[in-house]
């Protein structure tokens, strides 16, 4: 009994916490990777529709949609790096649209690709979705980064968004509730 009452007190981690959320989404085809906004990275999972929104109804997304934000990452095929985030100047603005086009289409490897583990490290932040066929996307966020910005988002099925960073801040809420 007292073996129980010490574990029921302990204070759930954020790795235990993030993995009970994100378990529904391992086992999921990673169906599209596009870069959304600039440099951002988001790749839809699940079900695929068309957006609701007359504007968008041509473009389709996810049941799942996981985003990167003010992040850097690595895709690495086992221990083979196969490309990585873009330093983006910030000051000018300039995102190589070329640069842009080689990275996502080695990213589209991960394209019909099932996602077999969700892992995040509670001591960095840092992220890693894991994929068949031995592909790693690592989330590797800058702790000192003052931008403000989530270091990553994961929209559910559920009508509720995952949202880490930045520091160690971390929150699932609906989606219907404001900023």
């Amino acid at each position: 009994m007292a073996i129980q009452t010490s574990i029921a007190n302990q204070k759930p981690n954020i790795e235990q916490i993030i993995s009970v959320i994100t378990k529904p989404i391992i086992g999921e085809i990673c169906h599209q990777v596009i870069f959304s906004y600039g440099d951002e990275l988001r790749l839809d999972f699940g079900e695929m529709s068309a957006y609701t929104h007359p504007k968008l109804a041509h473009l389709c997304k996810g049941s799942w949609q996981f985003g990167t934000r003010a992040t850097p990452w690595v895709f690495k095929q086992g221990d083979r790096i196969l490309t990585s985030s873009l330093p983006v100047d910030i000051d000018e603005l300039e995102i190589d649209e070329v640069e842009i086009d080689a990275v996502k289409k080695v990213l589209q490897q991960l394209e019909n690709k099932e996602l077999i583990d969700f892992v995040i490290y509670a001591h960095n932040i840092s992220l890693t979705l894991v994929f068949e066929g031995d592909y790693q996307l690592i989330l590797q966020p800058d702790l000192q980064d003052d931008s403000g910005l989530p270091y990553w988002e994961l929209f559910m099925p559920t009508e509720q968004v995952l949202t880490v960073g930045p520091g160690f801040f971390w929150e699932c809420k609906s989606i219907h509730e404001g900023y």
